[in-house]
Order: C-alpha cells, then sequence, then structure tokens
C-alpha cells in the first residue's frame, strides 16, 4: 500500500512536497520521475517484493512507460504467467511490473483482468498521456484537480493543497451532502475545484491539448431472473468467499484480522484458519479486538473472544480511555474531508495497535451492504410494503408501527426508539409521507443526520444546496428489481466507497498499516447481486443465505445472534469530556461570522438535548466535525496546536 502524486509539469520540489505530505501511506522509501511533460511521486509501504526492485516510480525496458500505483493487484502472478508466454520479460516479483507490461499489451482494457484494489497513474511518454484508474468497488482513493491546464493527482486531497495554486474554498454542493449524511458522496469533493475518480472509472488525461475523458470500465447489475435453488446460492457463495480470504492472504509482511465478533469478521477467521490448515500453515491466525472503557451499552469483546477461542488466534485487545478523543484533530487531518462517523477513533486506535505485530489487516467491511445485515434494510423494506395505504393512515399508524417493532427502528443511528424523542418521531413522519412516491427521498428522511427541514433551518439561506433526489431516484431506484436490492445497490455505490471504505483507508494508513477487505472481491459482489432478496432478508432474518453458507463454519449463536453497531460513547462526550469544546466550537460569535449555518438552529439543538439527546448528538458531532475540518483545512491551523 502505497501514496502515489503526480502533475503535468516538471517540478521536482512540489512533487517532493505533494508526496512527504503522505509519507503515512508510504514511510519505507519514496521515489519520483521528472521530464518536462510529467512529475509523478511515490511513496512506498514494501508489502510484496521488498527489496529495491520494488521501488516507485518504475518503468517498462525502454523507459517510456512509468507508474506511480497504490494497491494490490491479488492475481497478478497469473496474470504475469500469461505475459511470460507473450515475450514479456520481468525483473521484479512485484504486482507493480505486472500492471506495467499489462497495459503494454492491453491497453485500458487491462483493468479487466486485474482482481485487486487500486489506485495507478501510468505516464505513456510515446502517446503522451497519464492513463489513471480507480478500482471497481473503490477501496483505494483517487483525487485530481484541472484548471488552465494545469492537472494534478494525489492519492490524499492534501497532496493536491501543497499546491500553491490550488485555492482552499468550500464547495456548497458538497457542504450541503455532507451536513445530510455526515460524509460526502458526490464527485466534487468538499474543496472547489477538487474531485474524485469514481470507483469502476478511469480517466485519460492528454498531456498536449490538456483535455480529459472519463470512463466507466466496470459495473454491476442486479440480476433477479438467475434462476438456481437455495444450496446453489450457499454452495457458490461459501467457496467464492474462500477464494477471495485466500487470495488476499498473500503478503511478505505480518497479516491479521480486526475482529470484532460478529459475523463478517468471524468468517474471515473462519475461513483463514481452513485455509492454513489445507496449506501446512500452523502459525496462529493474529486477531485484534477494540473496546471503550467506559460507554458499555455495546460491548462485543466477549464475542471475539468466543471466536479467539474457538480458533486459537494469537488474540490482542486494545481498550479505548476517555480521553481518547483528543486524537480527534489529527483524525481530521487524515480525513481530508469531513466525515462524522464516530467509529473513525477506535479504528484509528486500533491500528495504531495492531501496527506493532502486523503492516496487513483484512475486515470485514461490505458484508452488510451485500447481504442486507443493517437494520435499516428490514425497516425500509417493511414500510415500502405500507405504501400504498393513504398518507393519512401511514401518518397515523406511525406511532403504534415504531413501538410494535422497537428493534427495526434503525440501530444504527437511534439505538432506541425510547431515546429518539420528539425529533426523531417528526422525523419518522416524513419518512412515511415520503415512501410512496420518493423512494431517494424517503431513505435520506430515515438516515440523514440532518434532513431536508432541518437542514433547511441550519444551514444559512445563501448556503442551503438542494440535493436532487429525483436524479438520485432516477439512477437507484427506478428500475423493476426489488427495493431490497435497489438498497442494496446504492449503498453498495455510495456508502461503502465514500464514507465506510474510506474511513478504513484513511485510519489504517494513518498508521501505514494495509487494509484488505475480502467480501468486496468484485467477483463476489457481481455473484451476490444475483442472489434472490428473499435470500438476503428473509423475513426479518437479515444475512440470511451468508448465514445459511457459514453453518459448519462458525457456531449457531455467533450465526444468529442480533446485529449490534459498535457504540462510540457520543452522548457522554457532549454532556462531559466535550462540553466546553462544543460550546466553543459552537458558539453564537463563531457560527455568525464563519455564515454557513443560522444559530437559532444551533442553540434548538442545545435547548432540546436533553429532550432528545441521541437525536442531537449525532448532529452536534456533524457540525463539531465540520468545524474541526474548517479549522484545520481552511484556516489553516496544524491539528496539534487545537486542543480537545
Amino acid at each position: 500500500m502505497c501514496g502515489i502524486a503526480g502533475f503535468n509539469w516538471d517540478d521536482k520540489r512540489l512533487a517532493v512536497k505533494m508526496v512527504s505530505v503522505i509519507n503515512h501511506r508510504g514511510p519505507d522509501s519514496s521515489g519520483f520521475y521528472n521530464d518536462r511533460n510529467a512529475s509523478l511521486g511515490h511513496a512506498r509501504l514494501s508489502i510484496i517484493d521488498l527489496s529495491d526492485k520494488g521501488k516507485q516510480p518504475m518503468s517498462n525496458e525502454d523507459g517510456s512507460i512509468w507508474i506511480s500505483y497504490n494497491g494490490e493487484i491479488y492475481n497478478f502472478q497469473e496474470i504475469r504467467y500469461e505475459l511470460e508466454k507473450k515475450g514479456h520479460k520481468f525483473v521484479s516479483h512485484t504486482d507493480t511490473e505486472t500492471i506495467i507490461h499489462a497495459y503494454e499489451e492491453y491497453g485500458t482494457s487491462c483493468l479487466d483482468y486485474f482482481n485487486g484494489m487500486f489506485a495507478f497513474c501510468i505516464y505513456d511518454s510515446n502517446k503522451k498521456i497519464f492513463f489513471i484508474a480507480r478500482d471497481r468497488i473503490g477501496k483505494k482513493p483517487l483525487y485530481y484537480y484541472l484548471n488552465n491546464g494545469k492537472f494534478i493527482f494525489a492519492s490524499e486531497i492534501k497532496s493536491i493543497l501543497e499546491c500553491s495554486q490550488v485555492k482552499r474554498a468550500v464547495n456548497l454542493d458538497a457542504l450541503n451532502n455532507f451536513i445530510s449524511l455526515r460524509y460526502n458522496p458526490i464527485k466534487e469533493t468538499i474543496f472547489e475545484g477538487i474531485e474524485r475518480l469514481f470507483a469502476g472509472h478511469y480517466m485519460i488525461f492528454d498531456l498536449k491539448k490538456h483535455s480529459m475523458k472519463i470512463e466507466k470500465y466496470w459495473d454491476f447489475a442486479v440480476d433477479e431472473k438467475f434462476k438456481k435453488s437455495k444450496s446453489f446460492f450457499s454452495k457458490e457463495l461459501r467457496e467464492l468467499f474462500k477464494d477471495s480470504v485466500r487470495m488476499r492472504l498473500i503478503s511478505d509482511v505480518p497479516l491479521g484480522v480486526y475482529l470484532s465478533g460478529g459475523i463478517d469478521s468471524s468468517a474471515i477467521v473462519s475461513m483463514m484458519s481452513r485455509i492454513n490448515k489445507e496449506t501446512g500453515n500452523d502459525k496462529p491466525i493474529k486477531t485484534f479486538s477494540v473496546g471503550f472503557k467506559y460507554g458499555d451499552k455495546v460491548n462485543e469483546l466477549p464475542f471475539a473472544k468466543q471466536v479467539r477461542d474457538l480458533f486459537s488466534t494469537e488474540h490482542k485487545e486494545f481498550l479505548i480511555e476517555p480521553d481518547s478523543i483528543k486524537a480527534l484533530p489529527k483524525i481530521i487531518w487524515h480525513l481530508d474531508e469531513p466525515c462524522a462517523d464516530p467509529a473513525l477513533i477506535p479504528v484509528f486506535y486500533l491500528s495504531e495497535y495492531a501496527k506493532k505485530d502486523i503492516t496487513v489487516i483484512l475486515t470485514g467491511d461490505g458484508g452488510d451492504e451485500l447481504f442486507a445485515g443493517y437494520d435499516q434494510y428490514k425497516f425500509l423494506t417493511a414500510a415500502n410494503r405500507l405504501r400504498f395505504l393513504p398518507k393519512s393512515v401511514r401518518q397515523n399508524f406511525l406511532p403504534s408501527f415504531i413501538n410494535y417493532v422497537p428493534d427495526v427502528v434503525l440501530d444504527k443511528f437511534y439505538k432506541h426508539s425510547s431515546n429518539m424523542g420528539s425529533e426523531g418521531v417528526k422525523r419518522f413522519s416524513r419518512f412515511f409521507s415520503k415512501i410512496k412516491d420518493d423512494k431517494a427521498g424517503a431513505y435520506y428522511e430515515l438516515v440523514s443526520i440532518f434532513d431536508d427541514e432541518e437542514r433547511k433551518q441550519l444551514v444559512a439561506e445563501k448556503k442551503i444546496r438542494n440535493i436532487d433526489y429525483k436524479e438520485i431516484g432516477k439512477t437507484y431506484f427506478s428500475d423493476k428489481n426489488s427495493f431490497t436490492n435497489q438498497l442494496l445497490r446504492f449503498d453498495t455505490k455510495r456508502l461503502l466507497p465514500e464514507s465506510y471504505l474510506m474511513k478504513t483507508d484513511r485510519m489504517t494508513m494513518a498508521h501505514s498499516v494495509e487494509a484488505r477487505v475480502p467480501f468486496l472481491d468484485y467477483r463476489l459482489v457481481e455473484f451476490a447481486f444475483k442472489i434472490p432478496p428473499r435470500y438476503k432478508l428473509n423475513g426479518m432474518q437479515t444475512k440470511y443465505i451468508l448465514k445459511q453458507a457459514l453453518h459448519g463454519y462458525l457456531p449457531k449463536n455467533i450465526l444468529q445472534r442480533k446485529k449490534q453497531s459498535f457504540h462510540v460513547p457520543v452522548e457522554e462526550w457532549v454532556e462531559k469530556d466535550l462540553k466546553h469544546v462544543f460550546e466553543e466550537m459552537l458558539s453564537e460569535k463563531l457560527i455568525k461570522k464563519q455564515g454557513y449555518f443560522d444559530y437559532s438552529y444551533v442553540q434548538k439543538m442545545f435547548n432540546g438535548y436533553k429532550n432528545s439527546r441521541l437525536f442531537y448528538a449525532r448532529q452536534l458531532w456533524n457540525l463539531l466535525s465540520f468545524q474541526l475540518w474548517h479549522r484545520i483545512y481552511i484556516e489553516k491551523e496544524k491539528p496539534e496546536k487545537i486542543l480537545i
């Protein structure tokens, strides 16, 4: 895993600055290539072929093609074998060199051959182009800037900001999306002029014409006409998952697993154990878990210990102290864009802790989105069945509906219906009014930190921007497939790459740890969307087919236990440890000076907090995350100088 950066002119000094600011992504070495058309930089984290032959930027035999690459191609040995048969000569044992020769042989179609996670730039000096690509699911990030013929790209936005020509101004469309979702899913980043390359896309930048072309090279489709038996889906899923885990064990450095004790991470450990037995590897699997020393509403450590005992792993736990919140400014610096997911904190500390023993970590990301693991899918699917009832009936039915199925109420955001408060009830009322005719709007109503009505009260009139629910609905919620699959596709395309995978990438790479995600092998993703929705969400049982596939691999009490979202004690921070920070950073004087928000709604949050603790805690955390980001990236304050 590495950090990459580059631009379309010759400036070694700038290249060095851009690489140095993302040195955490690759502290083992750095490298540069410059000519009058291009500057490439690379920060290396050595994973495969630790010798100097793996240094980047790397070139082909005659030096006409150069690459700066971040990621892993897990099937590179098979690709290399075919390329060698075609006459290509290799001097290293790296996957990097395989990409170069695959490009020479197949052109941009080389992407069709790769199974892995990656973001790379190939500089073709003969064609005078940059060929830039991001992996199918978006596990690795890639950002770019183009203005007045100046083109810049990098793994992280902070690297692009090292160029003095790039101005730091807030993109209001991105701000409004962040306020709504607590992350920004759109192409435009929160910095005006800086954009992200979407997952499954590649870019050709013409160095002569200074023109850019972006193409989609991969997508997955929902196929509900694929008729097979439950046993077929269960067996095929199990075999695909096992092969995905096997491929992700290739490494020349120590490797482990982040173990929560839930189904996804436990399944990875189970498969690793079987693979190790089959290959004669008797070394214990290294597993790592994290918990809080307070705020024990949800504690998964006992479940992780059960998996530890079952598979005799070499297990370590890290308990986060109450003062862990002090790392928040540093965490936000690593993020580049504001993201208000409190789970960033435990992942950040767990990565720092695990780095002492490993360099590669496997995580369970993706299982919930592919197999309907979140309670929100149960709630949305059930509510969708009521959409044809008259609006007045739907709204009158709301209170009893919430009380009747409290476990279906979004655990991820609301935790308990009794703690949701009056504002949460109003939110659900608005949700039920939209579910019939505006599925995209209803989805946002349910999962948003600030829904449209709240956001219009919060964001200053001159800063408010509409979110195009019609376009979102047209893209994700208008086909004839089941509502469940529409929801899963939406979250796999948007929530996963730009929130959860971004979180995993930033927090692991902050400590030079490479994260691998077995559930998101593209073959497994394609197959998952052929599985009938009734085998994902079976009545009110989530991940039904995954549980079927894992029978005999995990004990029943792990397979059947209710999903628990990792609880971060935000309410305790709002009321105790960070009370003074919230009051300072959301003060009337500062809010009015910045001009982004209307202080009357901020005051409403403070005043209503006691009656709707969890509801307003989420909103306050959202605003605090933005304020810290603003101080670091717009006001250019050093994160270590911000004391909280």
